[in-house]
């Protein structure tokens, strides 16, 4: 298959074995070295196309000499592997000019999908998104690490079952597309999915928009009456998205909707029966919500059945490199373009950056990407200013007078509420003067940053996200 061999460098016997007669049965000529002066000789003796290298040596560091080997054969493309995987590792291997991440036990499968991967130029991380079978079906880009099987084996073992489900996680990590997911494997898919996001419906309209209007209620129905999301869910599923910006009365209400398994709507004279799956999402963490006050128990464990957190993509290894080069085919293939892979030093940059918006940030950078650029590789070049230069978009936040944390102690002189009311400003600016989006950001509730703003003086209540 391949005109020069691949190096193997670990100084693990079993490994050795494993590597070499895997490759060897699938048609590949090897070279096997036990330690760094091993694989120096062997490489520029049998100029090897690819190399396996272990990170940990008996007689030096595995990065180090990966950025040798580069140095003296820049054709030579290495993949990096070790027992002990963390993304600072991942990053500094991938700097130091490695193509891929690997982390042992590795079945073969797995090796010889990433030895495909190298030499197709589409070294992607972990596993070959064909040979992957965790996520198939599910709609949304989650990725395969270890932290998300359990993801998946959570909405496998619930999406057929009648049980309401409370997904929580930062903003942007996927909850309304994994609810989107449980809905469309779900008995309940042919009712439909009615959202409401609780967060954004005005305070005066929410108990409407969830229950509905009578006909005798409003001259506005014409006789007609207007149901609520309830009623449209009807053997459907239900999203409540941000349910902790519920009012306590509109969580009594919902508490007794669930409690009867029927709804009255406004003006209405009596019950109607629904039948409806729930699912809620909410970015806070209701249990703080409840300690707090701001979330009735009773109704948190009523929906808390089945609790699904998803975790942010800081947090979640090499999935940021999956998923941006999943969703980058998507996104070429609908505008046109021609990328097939990230280069070495942008797959750095993603594993290295922190992502505070999570999946929609990284998917508003690829759109950025393949709306502006084109090529057969994403270089650094190609990405938005603050993700090639990170230190100088915190200069510039921090000039404009937002906070920054490179400052040793940007808080000098001011008392706690005044850091909460800068904290809450900002936030409010940031978001473009919605209350709803700027109480996300800073993980409270719409009602707690009114509260605030009335007691300063400012009754401006922001826009509503649309």
């Amino acid at each position: 298959m391949s005109r020069n061999p691949i190096l193997i460098v670990d100084d693990v016997e079993t490994h050795l074995t494993l590597f070499s007669a895997t490759l060897e049965e699938a048609g590949y000529d090897i070279v096997v070295a036990r330690n760094c002066a091993e694989a120096r000789d062997g490489a520029l003796a049998h100029q090897p196309e690819l190399a396996l290298i272990d990170i940990v040596l008996p007689d030096g560091n595995g990065i180090d000499l990966i950025t040798e080997l580069k140095t003296r054969l820049p054709a030579l493309k290495s993949i990096a592997v070790t027992a002990f995987a963390t993304v600072d590792r991942a990053v500094t291997a991938m700097r130091s000019g490695a193509i891929d991440f690997l982390v042992k036990p590795l079945d073969p499968d797995q090796l010889l999908a990433a030895i495909a991967n190298a030499e197709s130029g589409r070294s992607i991380g972990q596993q070959d998104r064909g040979s992957r079978v965790d996520g198939v079906g599910f709609d949304c880009p989650l990725g395969s690490s270890e932290i998300m099987r359990d993801v998946f084996d959570t909405i496998n073992a619930v999406a057929g079952s009648a049980a309401p489900v409370f997904i929580t996680g930062e903003s942007g990590t996927g909850k309304v597309r994994a609810a989107e997911t449980i809905h469309a494997r779900s008995g309940f898919r042919d009712g439909g999915l009615i959202k409401l996001d609780c967060s954004t419906a005005a305070p005066e309209r929410i108990e409407a928009e969830l229950i509905g209007e009578s006909a005798h209620w409003d001259a506005r129905t014409e006789g007609k009456g207007i149901p609520g999301a309830v009623e449209k869910a009807q053997n459907g599923t239900l999203l409540l998205d941000e349910i902790c910006a519920l009012s306590l009365p509109m969580q009594a209400r919902l508490l007794g909707i669930l409690q009867s398994g029927s709804v009255t709507p406004l003006g209405g004279l009596s019950p109607r029966p629904v039948n409806f799956r729930l699912i809620c999402t909410s970015t806070i963490d209701p249990r703080a919500e409840v300690n707090a006050g701001r979330l009735r128990a009773d109704l948190f464990y009523r929906l808390n059945v089945v609790p699904l957190h998803l975790p942010p993509l800081r947090g979640r290894g090499m999935d940021v490199v999956e998923i941006a080069e999943t969703e980058l085919d998507k996104l070429c293939a609908r505008e046109g373009r021609s990328f097939r892979t990230l280069s070495t030093e942008v797959k750095a940059i993603f594993l290295d950056h922190n992502w505070p918006g999570n999946l929609r940030e990284l998917m508003n950078v690829l759109w950025n990407i393949a709306i502006l650029h084109d090529g057969p590789v994403v270089e650094v070049a190609d990405l938005p200013a603050y993700l090639r230069n990170p230190q100088a978009s915190e200069d510039g936040v921090q000039n404009a007078g937002a906070f920054s944390l490179v400052s040793s102690n940007p808080f000098d002189g001011q008392t706690l509420a005044e850091i909460e009311r800068r904290a809450i400003e900002h936030a409010i600016q940031k978001e473009g003067g919605s209350i709803p989006a700027a109480a996300r950001s800073l993980g409270v509730s719409p009602s707690t940053l009114y509260r605030k703003l009335d007691s300063w003086g400012k009754p401006v209540r922001g826009k509503r996200d649309l």
